[in-house]
């Protein structure tokens, strides 16, 4: 068990034959940072894993993931597409994000995440992982601190801005199909 290294194209999971990727630098009054989205064009089957509802799948043909990593935060924002629907939100809750100047960005993930249910509904996973980073030394005490108040606000920022998070989320999408992005 390790702190991982990761990019915001998850190139980690998926080839470049498997998806398109293209980023850009996003700053307005919400949200400061990189914008990356995921196209899945080539996968040999569906991507299906199992979730706190059962078996669910996350990719496929056509299928698009939004990734946000706001500069100088402590979080990366996965938004699941499938044409219109917004179906799925998953966020990695991070030591920090690095983030270039043209949007790319890698992080390390701290082990806790929080999932967005389908009805809306905020939910912590993978404490047992974080709690084992701590017992086994992988992370600091400060570490577990950052990671589970980072957890709590999105939480919280969840509970009380959901409507617009999903109004912006579609909105910085909007943005790869119009041609102002730097395709990577």
């Amino acid at each position: 068990m390790e702190i991982k290294k990761k990019h915001l194209d998850r190139r980690e999971w998926y080839t470049d034959a498997e998806r398109n990727y293209s980023c850009l630098y996003h700053r307005d009054e919400y949200f400061q940072g990189g914008i990356g989205l995921i196209t899945f064009t080539g996968l040999a089957k569906p991507d299906i894993v199992d979730t706190v509802e059962g078996p669910f799948c996350i990719a496929d043909q056509g299928y698009q993931w939004l990734e946000l990593a706001p500069e100088n935060g402590h979080f990366v924002l996965t938004a699941m597409f499938h044409d219109e629907q917004l179906f799925q939100q998953y966020i990695d809750i991070t030591l920090m994000n690095d983030v270039a100047e043209n949007g790319d960005a890698v992080f390390f993930d701290l082990f806790l995440d929080v999932v967005i249910l389908t009805d809306g509904t905020p939910r912590i996973v993978d404490s047992e992982e974080l709690d084992a980073a701590l017992s086994g030394g992988i992370i600091t005490r400060k570490e577990y601190d950052l990671t589970t108040h980072t957890a709590k606000r999105v939480v919280d920022l969840y509970h009380s801005e959901d409507r617009l998070i999903r109004q912006k989320l579609y909105e910085y999408r909007a943005f790869f199909n119009h041609g102002s992005n730097t395709s990577k």
